[in-house]
């Protein structure tokens, strides 16, 4: 979880990871001001007979949370947002997934903080894969 305070200030941006056998909380954002995830791929089995997920990214509280160009494979609940919070979601892709697809509210423009370029929805699975893990050209093995 990311957040959880009680001041709503926190800036948060996620970008180009991969989640996987993981349960909840990738992320969870809990009254962050603004939570930007983008690129990101979420997989619930990475192995045949992995654990189903109880939910992938969730916006709690007062948060802003804008999601775009992510991947979500076989996730149950790929995201969702408490009443209060606000979740806008823009070209992710959704692979076998059931559950809450929550979207409400505004958020924000994250290009208003920050410049960006998306990766297409589409290849952020080979990307993350590929990037993932120990990086012999980065000196670890």
């Amino acid at each position: 979880g990311l957040g959880w305070t009680t001041n709503v200030r926190t800036q948060i941006t996620i970008d180009h990871n991969w989640f996987a056998n993981t349960k909840q909380r990738n992320p969870s954002v809990d009254n962050a001001a603004y939570a930007h995830l983008y690129n990101n791929y979420l997989t619930a089995q990475a192995d045949p007979g992995d654990p189903v997920w109880t939910y992938g990214n969730w916006s709690r509280g007062a948060t802003k949370m804008v999601i775009e160009n992510s991947y979500y494979q076989d996730v149950q609940h790929p995201y969702q947002a408490d009443a209060t919070a606000e979740l806008v979601q823009r070209g992710s892709i959704l692979r076998n997934t059931t559950g809450r697809h929550d979207e409400w509210g505004t958020a924000f423009d994250p290009r208003d903080f920050y410049a960006y370029r998306l990766d297409p929805a589409a290849a952020v699975p080979a990307l993350v894969k590929r990037f993932s893990g120990p990086q012999q050209r980065l000196g670890t093995h």
